[in-house]
This record gives structure tokens, C-alpha cells and sequence, in this order.
């Protein structure tokens, strides 16, 4: 077991160099980003609060992957999570925005394990959480007085603050298994890709109310996990590299604020 961790351990700390890499590029861009906004004259900066439902889809590689090795199966399922947090908004125009903030991120797995002699297909739950910063340049169009339509993309830097690890028994008549389950995050940083489709209803005196779709992906996979199978003195492992790919349902609010107003120069 310690010979597995130490493999681990050892393939998250090569893909921390390239984390690294991605974050400095990231963090020019928020640079750009902000220094734009600094500049700006006109338009709105708001701030608003998210509730994002993950949604597992086949179509966008958000389904089971399976492993198999010396007569043990393991299938890795994601399961419903959510995304909550809070944003913050500036308007360059009417048309294009800039939108960044800070969101708590929970997936929410489940590996079905199979082995020969099993009471039955074993099940165990394990959640991955992490925290994001998301930075997007935003594009609007307007479909009547108070909807409009956007189209967004960026990136997000990704934080995982821990490691996660679950146990588990089964049973047949005497014989007893012991099950376990640990994922390594693959670094605690890494950037992914956003884009986002939505509609808004913006009202002047009650703020704006946003439905919509997003897709976030990992340019790395997020997490080495392994699965553990002990009988009497024998021992059956798995290792998989988790994919941390999602698509949401995002439900937004946006409190009321004034356009800001340049400032007159005194003579």
C-alpha cells in the first residue's frame, strides 16, 4: 500500500510543474483583465449569487469510465453535485461584460466495484470538493426591452485544499471484505476551460434574474484514485485518473445597481 501511495504521490507532483505553468498564465490574464476595467467609464459593476446543479452527460464526456484488472471491475460514476457562490460583474457596454468571483465546487462520485465470490455489485460514495475563481469576458444580445441573450468564455483557476478517502465492508456468509477507496488531487491548483449559454431578464428597480448552461473542463485530470480489495491475505487493487469534466444548470441573481458616472472635473 505504501509502494501504491508513493506511485501517487509521485505522478500528482509531475503534473504540479505544468499546474504551475498554467497558473502564471492566468494570473496575466486576470492582470489584463482588471487592468481593462480600471479604464472603463461607463456601464455597471453588480454583484450577484449562483446556485449551479452539475449534470452528468454522455455527450460531453461527463459519463462512467471503466477499469479492469485481475478479475476486479470498477466503475467511476459521477453523480449529481452542485457549484455555489458569488460573482461580481462590469460593464464595459450594453453588449460586453467581464464577470470573475469565487465559487465552492462539490463532485460527487460513486465506484461500483465487482469481484468473483462478491455478495453482489459493492457501492461507495466519495465527494471531491474544491473551490474556483472563474474570469470571463461576456457578449450580449438583446431580444426585447428587458431580455437579452449572452454567450460567454475564459478560464478558472481551480484549488483542491485536500485529499479525500473512504472504507467500506462486505459480506458473504463468513468471508469478510474490506474495501477502500482514496483519491490524490493532482495538484492543488489547475486551470480549465469555461464557456456558458444563458438568457437574462434584467429589471432596473429588482436586479437581474439569469437562466443558463455551462461546461467547465480540466485541462488536466484532477485527481489520482486508487480502490482496494482485501480478503484473508488477498489483495486487489485499481488505479484511475478522475476526470473532473461538468456541465451545469446555472441560476443566477444580480442585485440592482446604478450605472456609474464619470466624475466632473473641477477647474
Amino acid at each position: 500500500m505504501a509502494n501504491q501511495s508513493q506511485k501517487a504521490i509521485g505522478v500528482c507532483h509531475r503534473m504540479e510543474r505544468l499546474n504551475g505553468i498554467r497558473t502564471y498564465i492566468f494570473s496575466a490574464i486576470c492582470f489584463l483583465f482588471w487592468s481593462a476595467a480600471g479604464f472603463a467609464q461607463q456601464g455597471v459593476t453588480t454583484l450577484g449569487i449562483q446556485f449551479r446543479p452539475m449534470i452528468p452527460s454522455k455527450y460531453f464526456g461527463i459519463t462512467t469510465e471503466l477499469e479492469s484488472s485481475e478479475g476486479l471491475t470498477a466503475e467511476y460514476s459521477p453523480r449529481f453535485g452542485h457549484n455555489f457562490g458569488m460573482v461580481i460583474r462590469r460593464g464595459f457596454t450594453k453588449a460586453i461584460s467581464f464577470e470573475t468571483g469565487i465559487c465552492l465546487v462539490q463532485r460527487n462520485y460513486r465506484v461500483a466495484l465487482d469481484l468473483a465470490g462478491f455478495p453482489g455489485r459493492q457501492e461507495m460514495d466519495f465527494r471531491f470538493i474544491g473551490y474556483e475563481i472563474p474570469v470571463q469576458g461576456l457578449v450580449f444580445v438583446q431580444l426585447g426591452d428587458e431580455l437579452w441573450m449572452n454567450a460567454s468564455g475564459g478560464l478558472s483557476l481551480d484549488m483542491y485544499p485536500s485529499n479525500v478517502e473512504t472504507f467500506g465492508e462486505a459480506r458473504r456468509d463468513t468471508v469478510i471484505y474490506d474495501l477502500y477507496q482514496k483519491t490524490w488531487r493532482n495538484g492543488r491548483l489547475q486551470l480549465s476551460l469555461l464557456a456558458n449559454y444563458g438568457f437574462e431578464w434584467r429589471t432596473k428597480e429588482n436586479g437581474y434574474f439569469y437562466a443558463g448552461l455551462s461546461y467547465h473542463r480540466p485541462f488536466n485530470r484532477i485527481g489520482f484514485s486508487e480502490v482496494e480489495v482485501r480478503e484473508k491475505t488477498n489483495v486487489y487493487r485499481l488505479e484511475h485518473m478522475l476526470s473532473g469534466n461538468y456541465l451545469t444548470v446555472d441560476l443566477r441573481y444580480y442585485f440592482a445597481e446604478d450605472p456609474e458616472r464619470p466624475s466632473k472635473k473641477r477647474k
